[in-house]
């Protein structure tokens, strides 16, 4: 499991159109958007888990670092992901 090319593509998207509002970018299709990705950390993982547990829930729509990945697979952790 790891960041495929479209996970690369919001993460670098989300960075670079930060300052701009929907309005801005396309007035005629402004819309709210729901469905936006969650980048999780190392650090917030760890904050995340439960001390002794070895099941992490987190968002379905989150990415989690490549890091992290590595973290969690040393620990044996199983991710689960949910709302």
């Amino acid at each position: 499991m790891g960041l495929t090319a479209n996970d690369l593509t919001d993460v670098i998207a989300g960075f670079l159109l930060v300052d701009k509002k929907p309005t801005e970018l396309n007035p005629r299709t402004a819309k709210k958007n729901t469905d936006k990705r969650i980048f999780l950390s190392d650090y917030e993982l760890r904050k995340m888990i439960i001390q002794g547990e070895k099941i992490l829930r987190v968002p379905s729509n989150a990415i989690i670092s490549p890091l992290s990945l590595d973290w969690i697979d040393f620990n044996g952790i199983e991710i689960i992901y949910g709302d």
